[in-house]
Formats: structure tokens, C-alpha cells, sequence
């Protein structure tokens, strides 16, 4: 039933696009009813065929969906029309009682999410991901088709049982017209005439092996010229293989036939498709025929009745209708030579409406949109006081000043990451740069400040803000001509110990500078340091990077474009996630955060996750993680289980069960807590979606979202593509 409702689904969104389509043709069509020709006319509703009968279409930003997604999102439109054909979820499994759900942040990382306990799926049913009143719809549906197309498919084969018995007509006069006509026409390969009672009418048959029937009583009675007319007519139809339309259309409209629009639309082609005949015929005759050949067909439409003796299921309309008719001899009486011909305009103004709406909505991420180069250090989320950094280049990007940093490290000394704080409501302005460094049993930081530090400021203080240091100051220093201040600050602890850092404090170029430590160095060792600032060259940009960081945040779009070099891809990059989820945060990770990593090397793997909150549900989390791992899904298919890494470093198993979205494969764990069997009785249960496309391996987990919400932005999260790094 899962099958049947997405084709359902898939046929209800096809439809309805294509009405949207033919709705715009047809207000073209008269816009410039007298300025195209009727092929051109014709020509058109091939595009409502193929929007009709295309399953996927290719996606474009100049698609007339993607003007439409764009118009409904301006109107505050939560979800965006679109007309890809994406069915729903479909699976097998998990009972609507059972909500997946992050109890709580990582203790290992405090932005990221340890997976753990396997909860038993006693009660866990399988049922179909669509409602009721589609899989009642789909069923009516698809007996309707099989009516439709069955009628279709038995006129078929009656119309080709009874070309063996009818009588091919041997007729010498009959055939010199026939033969005359396909010289005229171009027409090669034999055409044979046959009659009997088939129908009233001449007509045309046999996609694959045409052949012409006309009635005895009807071709004895016209004339040579009318004959001629009469054939020229069906040759027409042969040349422009409106047959195999014809075929097509029916098709279309057995799928098709709830919408009543389409049985409009296809009626209207058929009407269309007579007077391109008419026209392409007088185009090869030329125009002096064109008053002989209206003649003659109003002299055979006198002849012939509407009532044929068998039916043309799904033919549409009958061309000798007689407002039809009276189209064909308007347009007859009005036929210059040449009108019928595609210009080169024509053509392109074609090619113009086909890229428009032969195309779906293009679902591009949120940063695929091109971005100014002075653009990319505007942040992605809601700015903080405090921003933290990998490296130096960065750092003097968000800083906003010039600063200098060191150039000389003491022996096994290396930068750890920068913090820069921007407080711009104080006055007068106090911006300021952290920069960290560690040794083997030290470390130290150097603060770079746009105001002087108070003394005030040097305390230590308890939470309640009274003051527990005392400061001393000691002889001041001297570096390239500068004073440096020391002050040695002592803290009592708990325990009755005392803890003593050192604080070296220097001006430079405006700027108040510090280095502060437990266990600080030697004052020659401070001093040497000291004496070694300098303006950051690319040197210093090179050494000053710590790839060795557990988590690299993600600022901005610069920040984007860097760390796809060190993830090794560009990675889908999302802002914005149906039902009002916003990304806060993003961020660089080790493996160990995305599934157990199987040893040092693989632990080393780089992921990129994003996370989503919605400020109208505060308890619900929304975590979407990438990798570059084929393994991650391969071994789930193999396995039917994903292995996670809890809060001990133990290695613990999460079943899953396979699912399909728009022919996209597809894992979902059952529900699990974040720790396995440490987790606590309050903690929550997750549920998290694994899929892989080419060589990235996709996951997102939800907490505490409910199940028709999760299905909505893991649909989303799959159609969407990667962000395009060159704009």
C-alpha cells in the first residue's frame, strides 16, 4: 500500500503542475492566438504531455515552480508549493507511542549528542506511513487506470484484429491518388488502402505499421481532387506522427483522470492537432489549394455523421465537431503560404517555455544563493559576546582591530584556539582578543584589549562577587623600550592551598596587552616573549592553526567554504528546516559524535553538524551530522544495526529498519537513550535517520519532535543539495 499511495501522491503532484502549466499556455495561447502558427499552437501542449507523463524532471532556478516557491514564501508561507515528484515516508515500523528523543547534550562534548540504550520494540506494529484516505483514493485511483487503459488497449487490438479483415482496396484510380499523394508528401514507405465497416470516415491506423481506411461509398463518391484532399489529410497526420501523440495523450489521460482539467487540456490538444494538420497540409499543397481543399471538406462533413460504429476511447473529440469545424475553415480561408513555417523565433520562445516549466522547483540549500566576498564574515547565527576560533586569521578577522601576537613560543609551547568579546554597550567600547597557548606542564593566555584593565577587574571573585585574591605588584620589567608591569595574584582555596598566577601587563600602539599563568615561566622567558610581538604575517597564520581541537565552530559563510577543505566536501548546508526550525549552532566534530568510531584513525574522521531549535517548542532539538563514510550505511544494510559510542567509551548497538523516500534508501533507528544503560530513568529516547548519497553519509537525530514533524524534515533534509563553494 506504501508503493501504491506514493505513486498516488506522485500522480496528484504531477497533475496538478501540469494544470498549472496549461492554465499559463492557454492565457499565452490567446495573448498570441493570431502571431503563432496552429503547428506552434500544437507544438505547445506537448510540454502538458510531458510535465503529464515525465516522472522526474530536472530542477532550475529559473523554473516557473521556483517563481511560485519564491512568491509563497514571501507570503509567509510555511511550506513552499512544490511539484517534485516526492512521496512520503515509508516504512514499516515504530509505533506512534514511541517518540525518539535527545534526554541530554554529550557530557563528552557539550554540542554534540552521544547515542546509547537500545530500547526493546515490543508493541512496535507495522503500518502504512500514509493515511487512510489516500490509501481509499489510491485504490480508486488505480482501478480507474486499469478501466481506462484496458478500454484503450482492447480498442487497440480490435482496430489491429480487423485490419486482417478488411479488404484492401485495389481500386486503380484509388490507388494513383494514394501514390501521387505520397510523393507529394515525402511519404517512402507503402501506404495501404483498405475498406469495410470499421467506421464512416477515412481515418488513419497503425502506429508502427500505418495503413489508410476510407469507405467504399466514401471514395467512390468524391472526386479525384477531394480523393486527393481526403488523403493528403491522413498523410499529414502519418508525417506528424500524431498518432503516436494520440497514443500519448490517452496514456496521460488514463493516469490522469481524476483531474478534470487534464480530460479539458487533452480535448483541446486534439482540436489543436486538426488544424496543425490542416495547415501543414496546405503548407505542402500550397495556397491556391487552400479554398478547393475547405470545399472539400465541408463536402465531406456533410457526408459523414458523428455516430461511428465503434467508439475511439480516450480520442478526445471528434474533428468533424461542428464548432470545430467552423475553426477549420476560418483558418483555411485565411492561409498564406509560409504562416505555417517555425521561424527561429518561434523555436526560441519554445525553448524559452520548456526550460520554464519542464523544469521542478529548484530545492537549493540555504546558502546556494550567490554571496559578495566582503559578505562571508556576516554571521550565519545569533552573534555572542564571546566567539571562539582555530586560528590566528580568523581571530584578526572578528577582532575588528589590529593586534600583534608573539612570534617567539617557548620550546614545546603551541597556540590552542583565540576568543575574541565584543562588549560595544560599554563605554567607553571594550573589545578584546584571548589568544591560548599550552606547554608540557603549563599554560598561558595573552589578553589584548581596546581599554585598560581596572585593578577591579585583576580579582578573582566568589560567586556572590565578594572578592577572594589579593594582588601584589612586583618590579616592573623592561622589553624594547616598554614597561611592563608585574603583579603576582594569590587565591585561597578549599582546601587551605593557595593558588599563584603571575600577570605581565605592556601598552603598544594604543592597545593594553597581558600574558597570565598558574606556574608562569621565568621573567627572561616572559620578556623574550614580550620582545618578539609583531603585526600577524602569513608565517605566523600558518603556525597559529590547531587542527587538534575537539570542535571548530562555524561562523559564517568563510567559515563554511574553510572547513569543507577539512571535512573533505561541501557539505548540505541548511538554515532553515520545515515546522519553524532555525539552525544556532554549527560546528566541526571527531567521529566519536556521529557513530563508534572502529580505531584512532577512523576516530580522527572529520563530521560537520548543525543544530536546530525552534523557539516555539524550547525542548525540541533538531541535530543534522554529515561525514564523508560509505562504511557508516554499507555495514548498515549488512547488519541492520548502527554501532554508538557512550559516555564510557563503550561500544553499544542500536537496531534499525529500512525505509524509502523518493527512491531515496534510507535507516531509522528504533528508540534509544543517549547513554545506552547509564542513562538515566528521566533521560529521553532518540530517534535518528541515516542515509548516503554518493560517498557522504547523512544523519540527523530529533528530540522530543513528534513523528509527523521528524518524516516532514527528514524529507527535506534528503532533497537537499550542497552548498555551492564557487558562488
Amino acid at each position: 500500500m506504501d508503493i501504491l499511495g506514493n505513486v498516488f501522491l506522485w500522480m496528484c503532484y504531477t497533475s496538478l503542475g501540469a494544470s498549472l502549466v496549461a492554465i499559463l499556455l492557454v492565457a499565452m495561447k490567446k495573448g498570441v492566438h493570431k502571431a503563432i502558427s496552429w503547428r506552434m499552437h500544437h507544438l505547445l501542449w506537448f510540454i502538458v504531455l510531458a510535465r503529464l507523463m515525465i516522472p522526474v524532471l530536472p530542477e532550475s532556478s529559473f523554473s516557473l515552480f521556483t517563481w511560485i516557491s519564491w512568491a509563497s514564501t514571501s507570503m509567509s508561507v510555511k511550506q513552499p508549493l512544490s511539484f517534485s515528484a516526492e512521496p512520503l515516508l515509508q516504512t514499516n515500523t515504530q509505533s506512534p507511542a514511541v517518540i525518539s528523543d535527545l534526554s541530554h547534550e554529550s557530557e563528552h562534548n557539550e554540542n554534540t549528542p552521544i547515542q546509547t540504550e537500545v530500547v526493546k520494540d515490543e508493541g512496535i506494529t507495522e503500518r502504512s506511513s500514509h493515511p487512510a484516505y489516500i490509501q481509499i483514493m489510491a485504490v480508486v485511483w488505480l482501478i480507474g487506470v486499469v478501466i481506462l487503459l484496458a478500454r484503450l488497449f482492447i480498442y487497440l487490438y480490435n482496430m489491429h484484429t480487423k485490419e486482417r479483415f478488411l479488404m484492401r482496396v485495389t481500386d486503380e484510380r484509388v490507388t494513383t491518388i494514394m501514390n501521387a499523394c505520397r510523393e507529394k508528401f515525402g511519404v517512402k514507405r507503402p501506404m495501404p488502402v483498405y475498406t469495410g465497416t470499421v467506421a464512416k470516415g477515412p481515418l488513419i491506423s497503425g502506429i508502427l505499421s500505418p495503413w489508410v481506411y476510407c469507405p467504399r461509398d466514401v471514395y467512390q463518391s468524391l472526386s479525384d481532387a477531394e480523393l486527393y484532399h481526403v488523403f493528403a489529410h491522413e498523410l499529414a497526420h502519418h508525417k506528424r506522427k500524431d498518432l503516436l501523440w494520440s497514443f500519448i495523450g490517452s496514456l496521460a489521460l488514463a493516469i490522469h483522470w481524476m483531474n478534470p482539467l487534464v480530460w479539458l487540456w487533452i480535448r483541446k490538444m486534439k482540436a489543436d492537432m486538426e488544424l496543425a494538420c490542416d495547415e501543414y497540409v496546405l503548407e505542402i499543397l500550397g495556397e491556391k489549394e487552400a479554398i478547393p481543399y475547405g470545399m472539400t471538406l465541408l463536402s465531406f462533413a456533410r457526408q459523414i455523421s458523428e455516430k461511428r460504429p465503434m467508439s475511439y476511447p480516450l480520442y478526445f473529440h471528434h474533428s468533424h465537431h461542428i464548432n470545430q469545424m467552423k475553426r477549420r475553415i476560418q483558418m483555411i480561408s485565411t492561409f498564406k503560404k509560409g504562416s505555417a513555417r517555425l521561424s527561429a523565433v518561434a523555436i526560441a520562445c519554445g525553448l524559452v517555455i520548456s526550460a520554464v516549466t519542464l523544469t521542478n522547483a529548484a530545492e537549493p540549500s540555504t546558502l546556494r544563493m550567490p554571496v559578495k566576498q566582503d559578505e562571508k564574515l556576516r554571521p550565519l547565527f545569533e552573534e555572542t559576546p564571546g566567539t571562539e576560533t582555530n586560528r590566528l586569521e580568523k581571530a584578526e578577522k572578528l577582532s575588528g582591530f589590529p593586534f600583534k601576537v608573539p612570534s617567539y613560543l617557548p620550546p614545546e609551547f603551541t597556540y590552542q584556539n583565540s576568543l575574541i568579546y565584543h562588549y560595544e554597550e560599554s563605554e567607553p567600547s571594550n573589545n578584546g582578543v584571548f589568544h591560548y597557548f599550552k606547554g608540557p606542564d603549563t599554560s598561558f593566555k595573552i589578553v589584548t584589549s581596546t581599554i585598560e584593565r581596572t585593578e577591579n577587574s585583576l580579582h578573582v571573585k566568589s560567586e556572590d562577587g565578594s572578592i577572594l585574591s589579593t594582588l601584589s605588584a612586583e618590579e616592573d620589567l623592561s622589553a624594547n623600550g616598554k614597561t611592563v608591569k608585574v603583579i603576582k595574584r594569590k587565591t585561597p582555596l578549599d582546601d587551605g592551598s593557595v593558588d599563584q598566577d603571575s600577570l605581565y601587563f605592556w601598552k603598544d600602539e594604543g592597545l593594553y596587552y597581558s600574558i597570565e599563568g598558574y606556574d608562569l615561566l621565568e621573567n627572561e622567558e616572559i620578556i623574550k616573549v614580550i620582545e618578539s610581538f609583531q603585526a600577524p604575517n602569513e608565517e605566523l597564520r600558518k603556525r597559529y592553526v590547531n587542527y587538534d581541537l575537539l570542535n571548530y565552530n562555524i561562523l559564517d559563510l568563510e567559515d563554511v567554504e574553510y572547513f569543507s577543505g577539512i571535512i573533505g566536501f561541501a557539505p548540505a548546508f541548511p538554515l532553515e528546516l520545515p515546522g519553524g526550525y532555525k539552525a544556532t549552532n554549527a560546528y566541526v566534530n571527531k567521529k566519536l559524535n556521529f557513530s563508534y568510531p572502529e580505531n584512532e584513525e577512523d576516530k580522527q574522521k572529520r563530521t560537520i553538524h548543525l543544530t536546530f531549535e525552534n523557539p516555539e517548542k524550547p525542548k525540541t532539538i533538531v541535530l543534522f551530522a554529515q561525514i564523508k563514510d560509505k562504511s557508516i550505511v554499507e555495514n548498515m544494510r549488512i547488519t541492520k544495526k548502527i554501532p554508538f559510542e557512550r559516555i564510557d567509551g563503550e561500544k553499544f548497538e542500536v537496531p534499525v529498519t529500512s525505509l524509502n523516500i523518493g527512491g531515496q534508501e534510507l535507516f531509522r533507528t528504533v528508540p534509544y537513550k543517549i547513554d545506552d544503560t547509564l542513562s538515566s530513568p528521566t533521560d529521553k529516547y532518540n530517534h535518528t535517520y541515516f542515509w548516503l548519497k554518493g560517498d557522504i553519509c547523512y544523519k540527523v537525530t530529533f528530540k522530543e519532535v513528534e513523528e509527523g514533524a521528524q518524516q516532514q524534515m527528514v524529507a527535506a533534509l534528503v532533497k537537499e543539495k550542497a552548498i555551492d563553494l564557487k558562488k
